[in-house]
């Protein structure tokens, strides 16, 4: 029995060191969130919705069919003086089939409204898109938070085994009287706040991964899989941000609000056709008889019809007119909506590119600041080792070259996120991986 159990131990310490949670690059968590986003879903229904429309808006395009069939039974009653009341019965069996096809509606008015129908089908592939890209933007953004968590706990790890070093060295300085009190206090100082400092990035690391799996639509209990951070991109080179064409028109905000644009100019002269009449063609077969003994000879006692039929609307009591107004502002309201969002999109790419420009700039010079508050770091600790500075100097440069390496970290997170907001501005995926 207890041999078992230690196997059972043993084998259960092998599975816990080999278990290894999965790790997945931008692509990969964009992937799931795209399977799993309620938005994307959303877009899908009003896409299929639109295609419905049009299939509907086409319907003019072909004939309609109907066909029909009765029996019915008459009981009458009839009076005469010589007779008396009398009664008769009566049996009747129809059917007949029922052939229409609308020429024109209204000079033509169909024809816009199925040109409309397919503009607004545009218009919901354009938001699709955009969905796709807004569920990206959001899914790299709580990436590269986790990304910059991840780095920041590391560059504060760093930062306590430098202080727990040096408070080692300076507690054996202290027991040798090498050190006074007042600096073996600094460095106790710099040691708890250092190790207070992990804490803090262990708790958003935490929280970033948190706000990652609910990005991606997973269960933040259950999920088990982590950023692969050696599969995060470099910064782009100024000279590739220098020579980006910044078109906009690819935006599908700004497709969809351009293609409903239309579909409003076309419905609103749809609207000012109903001036005009209708013409439908039609045809027919009835068969009609008192019973049913003669089957066989039905096309003999049958009769057919066939005809155009012109319809025009005269006056509605101003319905009509009221239609082709509202039709009007709506065209009027969706041009202005149009208007503004390329504005809108405009000043905000224009400003984008520049910042991308300035935070590319800024991330080349926090490499520089990494390497010389390295070398500053040690050649401070050397200088201290020879009595040359102070302890409290050597913690400053400590300090600096901690804060120049969350500088460096905050600094690509930075230029990777104006990027990709850059990129979705000008309706172009992100780069998710290379």
């Amino acid at each position: 029995m207890i041999l078992t159990t230690l196997l059972m131990s043993i084998l259960t310490l092998l599975s816990m060191e080999s278990y290894q949670p999965e790790k997945l690059d931008l692509a990969g968590w964009v992937s799931i969130a795209l399977e799993n986003s309620p938005a994307v879903r959303s877009a899908e229904a009003s896409l299929l919705s639109a295609e419905a429309s049009l299939t509907g808006a086409r319907s003019f395009l072909y004939p309609s069919l109907s066909a029909s069939a009765g029996a019915s039974k008459t009981w009458a009653d009839s009076y005469s003086e010589s007779t008396g009341v009398t009664g008769t019965e009566s049996n009747n069996y129809s059917a007949g089939l029922t052939l229409s096809q609308e020429l024109l509606q209204s000079g033509g008015q169909n024809w816009l409204y199925e040109d409309a129908s397919q503009l607004s089908l545009n218009a919901a592939q354009a938001d699709y898109q955009g969905a796709i890209l807004d569920v990206t933007i959001d899914v790299a953004n709580a990436y590269y938070d986790v990304f910059e968590a991840l780095e920041l706990k590391r560059a504060a790890t760093d930062a306590h085994n430098r202080s727990s070093n040096q408070l080692q060295r300076t507690e054996a300085l202290y027991a040798m009287g090498a050190v006074t009190t007042l600096e073996l206090l600094q460095i106790q100082v710099q040691e708890s706040s250092d190790k207070l400092a992990v804490s803090r990035m262990e708790q958003s690391l935490l929280t970033a991964y948190t706000d990652l799996y609910r990005a991606s639509g997973s269960d933040v209990q259950a999920c088990s899989m982590e950023i692969n951070p050696d599969a995060v991109l470099e910064p782009v080179s100024p000279e590739s941000v220098e020579r980006m064409e910044l078109d906009y028109s690819e935006n599908p905000d700004i497709k969809a609000a351009l293609f409903r644009e239309r579909a409003a100019e076309v419905r609103s002269r749809a609207a000012g056709r109903t001036y005009w009449p209708s013409l439908r063609a039609s045809a027919g077969w009835n068969w009609n008889d008192s019973t049913l003994d003669g089957l066989d000879h039905m096309f003999d006692n049958d009769s057919y019809n066939a005809g155009l039929s012109l319809s025009w609307n005269i006056f509605d009591g101003f319905q009509r007119e009221s239609s082709i107004n509202s039709a009007r502002a709506s065209s009027l309201s969706s041009r202005a909506t149009r208007e503004t969002l390329e504005n809108t999109v405009e000043a905000g790419v224009r400003s984008l590119a520049g910042s991308l420009l300035i935070d590319i700039q800024y991330y080349r010079d926090s490499m520089l600041m990494v390497e010389q508050a390295g070398e500053q770091y040690r050649l401070s600790q050397m200088s201290y080792e020879m009595g040359a500075l102070t302890l409290l100097d050597l913690l400053n440069a400590q300090a600096d070259l901690s804060q120049a390496e969350a500088n460096l970290v905050s600094a690509r997170v930075t230029a990777l996120r104006t990027e990709a907001s850059l990129m979705a501005q000008l309706g172009r995926m992100p780069r998710v991986g290379e």
